[in-house]
């Protein structure tokens, strides 16, 4: 896509126009989170609120109860004169307070401003055993009173004596149903929720505040492990919701909540408002963008490309009559006028070049040819004129080394390569010299098997190649099968990615079975040996039932450089 014009320039817009985006998208997101923050917001002004009025009544029955334990002389009054106290102070307000009483220091009642049985025990009280380990001021948990049988929410503060221990201790209650006729909420978008919460996690639904609305279990147990959090998550019936909680007294807790629900899809409406805007700003760009460079480049490039591909060497590069567009594409138009002719002009240079060259190597591959013959000829007569038979052969070896070689040579040049010869036909050439030359044949009783791919192999290797085979074959005629033994020579080669494996192995007595003056000075095997090297390989010699000699070596893939033919 990004390889042409139009998807260049494409990506070039996307670029310029990503700080535009990010801007307008951090924007609308700035939006959806402030949309959010104010939903914590209003969750802190609902508990601010309401904590003010319902710590006011809770810090109303802290400041009462301290004044009556700052007043130890109610001990020393009679009991039915404390117990006119008491009614005095609950008089002041009784549709906020539900009774006030003192109890000893061990939860033993001695006076209440209700009727109520002296000497009763509460020292299973919560309170009761809050305040015997505090020394101070505690509130405890929402409960049914004893003697008003309504629901209420206790407190207690200590009687000291001047070296701090406890004498006794004063409590009062506060009616729940106090907080609920007190309970109005703030004007808040959405629907709000408020509770009360003692120390064992029991609630008092204030207003119209709905379970459901209530943050899950574990988010419940995080808010209340911290004296003042706020939070916003899903409430258990899945809506989002805002909370904040707060400490009236560290036996009671107060939490809000905000139902964000209409908030949210508010904030989504215009976060999805303002990229749909950037959208259709960054669609329209595109557009102009893609009909701009259609009109003014894609279209003269793509009529100068289908010019230049109909163009072939030996043709001229005709000018564009209809030539129009941007100044640029003329331009180049021209250029390729000019590099055409040029090409025109070089092309015809180098196939004069390579024509000159390949009949120079075909000359020099036919004269080395040649001249390798006419060695291998005047070894053969020399050959002849010799009476040692230990001479004859070495004369006959060399001979048949040379004619090897030109052999390879006759084929560099046949096949017009010069630097890589086929091997098969190769091979069958080679194989079939060496037979007319050793005696091999169906008159001979030995056969040369030949099982060897068409594939390529370089000079260099196809030299060593060759002397390789022209030892082992020699060797094994002349020392394989004597006394007229029939027999057979196979000669393989096979390639396996890029490695070759030549096997050279006959049937005839074996390298064990050779007599020690057969084998001379073991000149022939040491040259399988260093012809097998050159290769790249290790001859591997085996002599158990006939000779085997395998060499495993990698074919070597050097750049074949032009010839006429591959120019043509």
């Amino acid at each position: 896509m990004f390889g042409g014009v139009r998807g260049r320039l494409l990506a070039l817009v996307a670029a310029a126009t990503i700080p535009i985006a990010g801007i307008a998208t951090s924007n609308a997101w700035s939006a959806f989170r402030t949309a959010g923050a104010s939903g914590l917001r209003d969750a802190v002004i609902l508990r601010e609120v309401a904590a003010a009025r319902h710590g006011a009544a809770v810090d109303g029955l802290r400041e009462l109860l301290t004044n009556l334990a700052n007043r130890p002389q109610l001990l020393e009054l009679p009991p039915e004169a404390c117990d006119s106290e008491l009614a005095e102070v609950r008089a002041l307000a009784p549709d906020r307070y539900s009774n006030f009483w003192i109890l000893d220091g061990h939860g033993t009642l001695l006076c209440s401003g209700l009727p109520a049985p002296r000497g009763g025990d509460y020292a299973s009280l919560d309170y009761v055993r809050d305040i015997q380990a505090s020394r101070q001021f505690v509130v405890g948990q929402f409960t049914i009173g004893m003697i008003s049988e309504r629901a209420v929410l206790p407190g207690a503060a200590p009687i000291l004596d001047a070296e701090g221990r406890l004498r006794a201790i004063v409590g009062g209650s506060l009616y729940l149903d106090f907080f609920l006729r007190g309970d109005r909420a703030p004007t808040l978008s959405g629907e709000h929720d408020v509770w009360l919460l003692d120390a064992d996690g029991s609630m008092l639904p204030l207003g119209s505040a709905r379970a459901r609305s209530l943050p899950p279990p574990a988010d419940l147990a995080r808010m209340l492990a911290s004296p003042e959090m706020s939070l916003l998550g899903n409430a258990r019936d899945g809506t989002l919701h805002a909370w904040s909680i707060v400490t009236l007294d560290p036996g009671l807790r107060l939490l809000a909540g905000v139902a964000m629900q209409q908030m949210q899809q508010a904030a989504w409406s215009v976060f999805a408002q303002r990229l749909l805007e950037l959208s259709l700003f960054l669609a329209a760009c595109v557009f102009a963008i893609l009909v701009g460079v259609e009109l003014g480049v894609s279209r003269p490039l793509r009529r100068l490309a289908a010019r230049v591909r109909d163009w072939a060497p030996g043709r001229a590069f005709e000018p564009d009559p209809h030539a129009h567009g941007p100044r640029e594409v003329r331009d180049l138009d021209r250029a390729l006028l000019a590099a055409a002719g040029a090409l025109q002009d070089r092309e015809a240079a180098l196939t004069s070049a390579l024509h000159q060259r390949d009949l120079l190597m075909a000359e020099i591959h036919h004269r080395v040819k040649n001249n390798l013959q006419v060695v291998a000829s005047l070894l053969s007569l020399q050959a002849d004129r010799l009476r040692s038979q230990a001479a004859k052969v070495e004369f006959a070896v060399a001979r048949d080394r040379v004619q090897a070689l030109a052999t390879l040579h006759r084929h560099l040049y046949l096949h017009q390569t010069f630097e890589r010869i086929s091997l098969r036909p190769f091979l069958e050439e080679l194989s079939r010299q060496l037979g007319d030359a050793l005696g091999a044949g169906p008159e001979s009783g030995v056969d040369i098997e030949i099982d060897a791919k068409d594939v390529e192999m370089g000079s260099d290797q196809a030299i060593s190649l060759a002397l390789l085979l022209t030892e082992a074959v020699s060797n094994a005629m002349r020392h394989g099968f004597p006394d007229g033994r029939r027999g057979r020579i196979a000669i393989s080669l096979h390639v396996e990615d890029d490695s070759a494996h030549l096997v050279v192995e006959d049937n005839g007595i074996g390298m064990r079975n050779t007599q020690p003056s057969d084998d001379g000075d073991g000149l022939g095997m040491r040259l399988i040996e260093g012809f097998a090297s050159h290769l790249g390989g290790i001859a591997e010699i085996s002599g158990d039932g006939g000779t085997r000699i395998s060499v495993r070596f990698p074919l070597q893939h050097s750049e074949t450089e032009p010839t006429l033919r591959g120019a043509a």
